[in-house]
């Protein structure tokens, strides 16, 4: 497979980095910063949990005229709030069969994306798998967890799709499966989402250390409670059978060394995705008269750090 990444971060960086080492065709394409520079003068070094590195030569792209091309699969790793923008710049570059995936957080996603380029497949999916920017040019490699990816109306031919992409992602060290109900992928991400990155940004911890406690496992329950409470409302169903237990598993095991997209953002002092995660829960309960306290306690908390910044004591 062709594929185009969009987006240079800690995610689309493990993606790119573990396929092109299978040998997938692999091109990134992010405005120009740090880690950008570096990758492209001295290559993406990918480090594992027992500290061992490999370095991994990957064409980046700055300039969106670069974009044109003929690829099999546009995959997105940028920040929700980005979306429009990147999607506007390369799209009048790439043909218009070419599928998108979206692995991106929180949800609406799949719908923005859908609305942006009609003309072409969209897909959706949810990754535990998990990474960190160590310093510019170099991620962490975190978090193994799965990969699930589905299609709206799913038919013979997205399904043939589906399973080309799960085989070249799982052989390339990203255990990837085909769920079939798409929601499900989405709010079961989003749970997992809320769970950990509202908190983990807030205590400045890293997944594992987040839920030490019997305090940090206790708001786990309760934002936890609220969202399967909503997703029940909405009749989704989710991949967990006992949610609340699966979260505090992945966060002991799979991501407990993972430091999350949010913390990230928070450290660096860059706008995060509260809107899109714990912010969503806050608005889908009102539609339905749903109370998400705990929900709606962290994005607050979240806006006055991002609004602070310049007055953070360091």
């Amino acid at each position: 497979m062709k594929l185009l990444i969009l987006g240079a971060g800690a995610m689309g960086s493990l993606f790119a980095g573990k396929l092109k080492q299978n040998g997938v065709d692999v091109t990134i394409y992010n405005r120009s910063n740090n880690h950008v520079e570096k990758i492209q003068s001295d290559g993406l070094k990918i480090i594992d949990k027992e500290g061992v590195g490999s370095t991994v030569q990957l064409p980046v792209l700055t300039d969106p005229v670069q974009v044109v091309d003929t690829y099999d699969l546009i995959l997105v790793f940028v920040k929700t709030f980005a979306t429009e923008n990147v999607l506007d710049k390369v799209l009048p570059y790439i043909t218009k069969e070419t599928p998108i995936l979206t692995l991106q957080n929180g949800i609406g996603n799949m719908e923005k994306i859908s609305k942006l380029a009609p003309e072409h497949e969209v897909l959706v999916g949810g990754t535990w798998a998990g990474a960190s920017v160590a310093e510019p040019g170099t991620i962490l490699h975190r978090a193994w967890g799965s990969t699930f990816i589905g299609a709206p109306l799913a038919n013979e031919r997205k399904n043939d799709l589906l399973m080309k992409i799960a085989s070249t992602f799982t052989k390339s060290g990203l255990e990837t499966e085909v769920a079939a109900n798409v929601q499900s992928i989405i709010w079961s991400k989003l749970l997992v989402n809320i769970a950990f990155n509202g908190l983990t940004a807030i205590t400045r911890l890293k997944n594992g250390d987040a839920i030490r406690t019997q305090e940090g496992k206790m708001i786990v329950e309760k934002l936890v409670d609220e969202t399967v409470e909503i997703a029940a409302k909405k009749a989704i169903p989710l991949l967990f059978e006992n949610p609340y237990a699966e979260c505090i598993r992945l966060g002991e095991t799979d991501i407990a060394m993972n430091t999350s997209s949010m913390l990230a953002d928070i450290l660096h002092k860059r706008k995060t995705e509260i809107e899109a995660i714990n912010g969503a829960i806050v608005e889908e309960g009102r539609k339905y008269g749903i109370n998400t306290p705990y929900n709606e306690m962290i994005v607050n908390v979240i806006k006055v750090i991002e609004e602070s910044y310049r007055n953070m004591v360091e």
